[in-house]
């Protein structure tokens, strides 16, 4: 896989989504504890132990943090882990505000997608699961993989 390292990881209700506000990259949400520890989520073959709820990519990835973050809060947001989150309250067991994001900038979209796909295949052949907030994971890669990649016309 071709990324660059995680960036630090940072309170989803913070502002630090604003420093890559127009950049395409992965982004991760993660659950942690009052003790700023990562929360273990067993999974079907064995036990996250980096408490991940969410993979993702945008062109514009601090705008799409903010998104989720806002889905998740229950306003209304394009989102739809977010969406998820908030449905399924989700915050019984990880409370909103320890919610915390990273991610990886990326060149383009095209390099987001591919890395993001390869994340949730990743992910997938080790925990025979999808992190709890992904149902469409996997769904249309190809295909949005497709739409933006120059055709060699």
């Amino acid at each position: 896989m071709a990324t660059s390292s995680w960036s630090a990881t940072y309170r989803l209700v913070s502002q630090d989504h604003l420093q890559i506000q127009h950049r395409p990259g992965v982004y991760r949400i993660r659950a942690y504890n009052d003790s700023d520890q990562a929360i273990p989520i067993a999974r079907a073959n064995g036990v996250d132990g980096l408490g991940l709820l969410h993979i993702g990519q945008s062109i514009r990835l601090g705008t799409r943090i903010r998104e989720f973050r806002q889905a998740a809060e229950g306003r209304k947001a394009a989102h739809p882990a977010g969406r998820e989150y908030k449905r399924w309250e989700f915050s019984r067991l990880f409370p909103f505000g320890q919610l915390r994001f990273d991610y990886v900038l990326e060149d383009n979209q095209a390099e987001a997608i591919k890395v993001e796909r390869e994340l949730h295949e990743e992910y997938r052949r080790r925990y025979l699961d999808r992190p709890p907030l992904d149902s469409q994971s996997g769904q249309d890669v190809a295909a949005r993989l497709a739409m933006t990649t120059p055709s060699s016309e």
